[in-house]
C-alpha cells in the first residue's frame, strides 16, 4: 500500500491499475472478498473502491454475484474519440507556438523509441506507447484541467484497447505510428492547420482499428 492515500483510494487505484492492465477483461466478475484477501484489508474501503468504480461506470453491480467489468460499446467508442479531439486540439492550440526544441525533441525520442517496437507483437506495449505520445505532446499545454481530461479518456481507451486488442492483432489493422512522426514535422516546419489535420486523423484511426 502506498503512504499518504487513503485505504479506499489505494484498493481504488489498485483495481484500476489492474483493469487498465488487462488483468480483468469486458465482463469479467470481480469478487469482493477476493480483493479483501489480496489487499489484507476490511470490507468497508474495498467496497467504497467498488461502489466508487460503479458510479464511474467501470464496474456494474450486481447484486448476491460480484462486480462486473463493462463492455464499451460502440456508441460509446464514438463519443470518446470526439470527446479527445475536442481535448487535444485545444491543448495543441494552446502550446503550439511556444514548444521548445527540448519538448519536440522529446517527442521526436519517443517516436524513434516506437519504431524500434514495430515488430513486437504485444499489443499493450505498442498502445503505451501512443499513450505516452499523446499525454506528452498534452502536457505542453501546461493546463492541468485539460490534461486530467485526457488522462481520464486515455484509461478509457486502455479499456478498449484491452477489450478489442485480440481483433486487432488477428486483423492487422495496428497503426505503424505514421502519423506521429508527421506529426512532429508539421509541428516543427510551424503549420498549425497540418499538424491539427493529422492529429485529427491519429486519433480517429484508433476508432477505425477498432471498429
Amino acid at each position: 500500500m502506498m503512504q499518504g492515500q487513503s485505504i479506499k483510494n489505494q484498493v481504488y487505484e489498485g483495481i484500476l491499475k489492474d483493469i487498465l492492465d488487462g488483468v480483468y477483461q469486458a465482463n469479467d466478475i470481480i469478487n469482493e472478498r477476493t480483493i479483501i484477501e489480496k489487499y489484507g484489508v476490511s470490507k468497508t474501503p474495498v467496497r467504497e473502491a467498488l461502489v466508487q468504480l460503479c458510479s464511474e461506470e467501470v464496474l456494474n453491480n450486481i447484486p448476491r454475484f460480484g462486480y462486473q467489468l463493462t463492455a464499451i460499446l460502440p456508441s460509446q467508442i464514438m463519443e470518446i474519440i470526439e470527446y479527445r479531439k475536442v481535448i487535444e486540439l485545444g491543448a495543441l492550440e494552446l502550446c503550439f507556438f511556444r514548444l521548445t526544441k527540448e519538448q519536440i525533441d522529446e517527442l521526436k525520442r519517443q517516436n524513434e523509441e516506437a519504431v524500434r517496437l514495430i515488430d513486437t507483437r504485444d499489443s499493450k506495449i505498442h498502445w503505451e506507447a501512443n499513450n505516452l505520445f499523446h499525454r506528452t505532446l498534452c502536457s505542453y499545454c501546461g493546463n492541468g484541467y485539460i490534461q486530467k481530461s485526457l488522462a481520464d479518456a486515455m484509461n478509457i481507451c486502455t479499456r478498449i484497447s484491452n477489450q478489442y486488442f485480440t481483433k486487432l492483432w488477428n486483423e492487422s489493422k495496428v497503426s505503424d505510428g505514421t502519423n506521429h512522426v508527421n506529426l512532429v514535422a508539421a509541428i516543427e516546419s510551424g503549420d498549425l492547420e497540418l499538424a491539427k489535420a493529422i492529429l485529427i486523423n491519429d486519433v480517429e484511426s484508433f476508432k477505425h482499428e477498432i471498429l
